[in-house]
């Protein structure tokens, strides 16, 4: 769950607290279902996420109440700087190893490569783009800090979550003929997230099979 709790805050963060909310609702909800069967739900999780979501309503209503300010007219804000011009000036952080279970690698600035698979568990997340040259088994995050453009590549798409800025798909929300094939994640004008194929579409076994 740490991915999803990270986006919240991000969201958060970025003044999306919309977005956050509704994060935190979805964690509580599927928390509350899977208390419904033999074993409780983790009471001190959902306690913290509840306390967190009354936190951020209270943000939202003093925002709303808050009284609107004139400000003299001035020059329009420069536009957001897409992914590029904000990691271009650092090199990519190149991790050769594989990602382990409960390990989390964070890329600040700059682009994340992994020449290697991310385990189930293991988590990655970047500022920019997120390069997986291996099986994405766990969780992976581009654009990190509202970076929309930023994009997840592997070459093995069986992800626990993958996600850019604040859109994320769970596995089970993974379209079955991208799962385990090559693949490219991105955001839609919408703000969801998108997946397409790389190679061809065809699964990194099924294309080395073919030289």
């Amino acid at each position: 769950m740490f991915a999803t709790e990270t986006m919240a805050e991000l969201s958060a963060r970025q003044g999306r607290l919309a977005d956050a909310m509704a994060i935190y609702r979805h964690l509580i909800a599927g928390a509350e279902r899977s208390g419904e069967g033999a074993s409780p739900p983790d009471s001190t999780r959902v306690g913290k996420w509840k306390d967190r979501l009354a936190e951020l309503a209270g943000s939202g209503s003093s925002a709303s109440a808050a009284p609107t300010l004139t400000a003299p007219p001035e020059s329009p804000a420069p536009a957001r700087p897409n992914a590029a011009e904000v990691v271009g000036q650092r090199p990519s952080l190149v991790i050769r190893e594989p990602v382990r279970s409960g390990q989390v690698i964070y890329a600040e600035g700059r682009d994340l490569i992994v020449v290697a698979s991310v385990n189930p568990g293991g988590q990655v997340l970047a500022d920019g783009n997120v390069h997986v040259y291996g099986a994405l088994k766990g969780r992976a995050v581009a654009g990190a800090h509202g970076q929309r453009d930023a994009q997840v590549f592997c070459l093995a798409l069986e992800a626990e979550l993958v996600g850019v800025d604040t859109g994320y798909l769970l596995s089970d929300d993974i379209p079955p003929a991208h799962r385990s094939s090559a693949a490219r994640i991105s955001l839609t004008s919408e703000g969801t997230c998108m997946v397409t194929p790389l190679l061809g579409g065809r699964t990194v076994a099924e294309r080395l099979g073919r030289r």
